[in-house]
């Protein structure tokens, strides 16, 4: 067996306390940055309309269920909000089934966001009819989109920095409570 002196082992004692503060705050940074993400988010979603609702789960008609992230009541009517997680570039067309992502020289496939915000919207609008009804995906990762930005899809730069005033119809504030009554309705069958 061996023995420490009593000077190795407070050396010791140091670095295992040294690499347990890196490793602490490695975790702890990751995590902050998520949750600052998350809070930018949420802040600028807010800045869309002046009622904002988080979560939002409605069938799709074909035994499953379509789902927002945000739904926003906004003076031009209803908009819903899909927030994908992409870093890297991102290629994609409105119209191609498929969009992809370069990362770190890897390509990755995936379904066309936009078709799960168009039928996220024809759901909606089927629930309220009387009120206009448009979607987005937000990218909300490190991500670019080196050629043309598809409409529909946009940056978490791309939202408005501030809030403007909107005056919001009467007519749309009843058909907003009517949409989260029928939406928490239809959750629980």
């Amino acid at each position: 067996m061996f023995s420490l002196t009593p000077e190795q082992t407070l050396w010791l004692v140091i670095a295992i306390a040294v690499i347990a503060i890196l490793l602490l705050g490695f975790v702890l940074r990751k995590n902050a940055s998520a949750s600052l993400k998350q809070y930018q988010i949420r802040r600028a979603v807010k800045r869309l309309g002046p009622k904002v609702h988080q979560g939002l789960m409605v069938p799709d008609g074909l035994d499953g269920v379509v789902a927002a992230d945000f739904v926003v009541l906004t003076h031009k009517g209803v908009l819903l909000v899909v927030v994908n997680w992409f870093d890297g570039n991102i290629f994609g067309g409105k119209d191609t089934d498929q969009w992809t992502q370069v990362l770190r020289g890897a390509s990755n496939r995936f379904t066309n966001p936009l078709h799960e915000i168009h039928l996220l919207t024809a759901t909606v609008k089927s629930l309220v009819p009387n009120i206009p009804v448009s979607g987005i995906v937000l990218f909300a990762g490190d991500c670019t989109f080196p050629k043309d930005k598809p409409e529909g899809a946009c940056l978490l730069s791309d939202l408005p920095k501030q809030r403007r005033k909107q005056v919001v119809p009467p007519s749309y504030e009843m058909t907003w409570e009517l949409l989260l009554t029928k939406a928490k309705m239809l959750s629980f069958h």
